[in-house]
């Protein structure tokens, strides 16, 4: 194992007791142990001047062969529990991949690295996240939609990381970063004592050395630049008016425009190129011929468009597999309310994909708001989760949800009786006459099921398909976004739409300066490095 076999030979005491901590949390399984760490535990002896003697050096070596060896290190196996314990130090990341074994931690494989110059300007709770992720990341493979054991000795970490915590209103943006990449996966957290934690505490301090320690950037934003960068087209206004350049039959058309010749000209570009990359673009999240139709109006038109976008989603599979049953018995309709968010429903789907969602409509706009959990639904998870909704839109004046017992139970009413909302529930055993959540219910699942094969993390899916969603014109030819927040939300397509230029404003505003006279009392701050001196 590389992050064993490279580190390098201490250089004081401190690091000989952090070494021999190391050994010793893993001396059952290493023969002779106490043998083999003498010449080193010699140098700890009281009085003892430090000096590496090549007995030591020898007793170095053989146990860092030992911790890399078959003999403390095992193959994995799919059968048995997976931990993965994580530390960091002020200079280096670790993680320590383990199977337990009758009770007992056995490694499979251990992980470091140092730390860029950035990074150790961290605080030590972002540098401990930093080595979570890193250890996540490093044994992704083996850890992936498989439940393991999250072990760190930073306890606000195991807080702020926990799939049912609330996270802190004030959690840096780095931490948020980690924490949504961390909810891909299936895990628990468990703290221990740093006392405890010697296997992965040396490996920090011991840490295989970057050949470039000034740039590192973080795995998960390179991958997604990366597959950007091989798989999209970007089209914006620029690059259609350069492909119009280029095109002999555009060219003939922009000329005539310009000339005011144009007697019905057939609009048309060579190939098809650039309406291959719009027609992806608007099947984004598979949202159906429908409103495919509508939201093409806003922004594109060719010849045939609507022809070609039928043809489109009638040849998507994904879009076959998902396609509507034939409608049941009309229920009657809710009065539309007369403002916003004056009335929204609410309903859970799932089990999906591993994990719970909290669907949240409003009546008028139908504006949606989605939450996820990894754990079944509770009363108290839901109020937290409305609670988070509530802190950005404001209590409703009516809930409508169906007659589950997190809706019902007395916890449940007592917050809606405190936030002075009224509820209302459906007739049970008739889930269509909570027909709006219903319908965004079954809309979401099957947009999500659409795009599970694609690559990314599960709440980038979803904060997509909730992006395109509020974007989209309803029936009624305006968006959630619009019937809301009284705009237009900018998405993927504005790019196509040229640049608008803004106003350079010729007026300058004066403002009265400041005058001292000579010989005037003044009191000057001094900074130097960026601190008051």
């Amino acid at each position: 194992m590389e992050a064993i076999i490279h580190a390098p030979r201490p250089k004081n005491t401190d690091e000989v007791k952090r070494f021999l901590g190391m050994i010793t949390y893993y001396s059952r399984f290493i023969p002779d142990a106490s043998t083999l760490t003498y010449p080193l535990r010699c140098l700890l002896k009281k009085n003892a001047k430090f000096c590496w003697s090549d007995s030591c050096e020898s007793a170095f070596v053989k146990l860092k062969n030992e911790i890399a060896s078959d003999r403390v290190l095992m193959p994995y196996d799919t059968s048995l529990p997976i931990t993965v314990a994580c530390d960091a130090s002020p200079t280096g990341i670790s993680g320590a991949l383990s199977h337990i074994v009758d009770g007992t931690e056995k490694p499979i494989a251990f992980a470091s690295r140092s730390l860029t110059v950035s990074e150790q300007n961290y605080s030590q709770l972002d540098r401990e996240a930093l080595a979570i992720k890193f250890a996540i990341q490093k044994f992704h493979n083996y850890i992936y939609d498989k439940e393991f054991t999250l072990i760190t000795d930073n306890k606000p970490l195991s807080r702020i990381f926990h799939h049912d915590a609330k996270i802190p209103l004030f959690t840096s943006s780095r931490l948020l970063r980690y924490a949504t990449f961390l909810s891909e996966y299936n895990y628990k957290v468990k703290h221990r004592k740093s006392e405890d934690h010697a296997n992965v505490d040396y490996l920090s301090r011991a840490s295989i050395k970057l050949q470039n320690p000034t740039i590192l950037q973080d795995e998960d934003i390179v991958n997604l630049q990366t597959v950007n960068e091989i798989s999209t087209s970007i089209i914006t206004s620029e690059t259609i008016a350069q492909e119009t350049e280029k095109d002999p039959n555009l060219l003939v058309l922009k000329n005539e425009l310009l000339s005011g010749n144009n007697y019905n000209t057939d609009f048309s570009l060579q190939d098809g190129v650039l309406r291959r990359e719009i027609l992806k673009e608007l099947h984004a999240t598979h949202i159906g011929i429908t409103k495919m139709k509508q939201l093409a109006r806003r922004y594109v038109y060719w010849d045939k468009i609507n022809q070609d976008i039928e043809i489109l989603v009638k040849s998507c599979e994904e879009c076959a597999k998902l396609r509507h049953n034939p409608p049941k018995v009309i229920v009657h309709p809710w009065e539309n309310p007369k403002v916003n968010w004056e009335r929204i429903h609410i309903d859970y789907a799932g089990p999906f994909q591993n994990h719970y969602f909290l669907i949240c409509v409003d009546a008028k706009s139908k504006w949606l708001e989605i939450r996820l959990s990894k754990t079944a639904p509770t009363t108290i998870s839901t109020i937290n989760h409305l609670k988070d909704i509530f802190s950005t839109h404001g209590f409703p004046e009516v809930l409508v949800s169906d007659n589950a017992s997190i809706f019902t139970s007395e916890e449940f009413k007592v917050f809606c009786t405190a936030c002075e909302i009224f509820q209302k529930f459906i007739a049970p055993g008739h889930s269509a006459t909570n027909g709006l959540a219903e319908r965004n219910v079954q809309t979401f699942k099957r947009h999500l099921t659409s795009v599970m094969n694609e690559p990314g993390l599960l709440l980038e899916k979803i904060r997509k398909i909730v992006f395109r969603y509020r974007a989209t014109p309803l029936a009624n030819g305006k968006s959630p976004a619009e019937l809301y927040l009284n705009r237009q939300i900018r998405i993927e397509l504005d790019a196509l739409l040229p640049k608008r230029r803004q106003r350079q404003s010729r007026q300058f505003v004066s403002h009265p300066v400041r005058k001292l006279s000579e010989g005037e009392r003044i009191q000057a701050r001094i900074y130097q490095n960026n601190s008051e001196i």
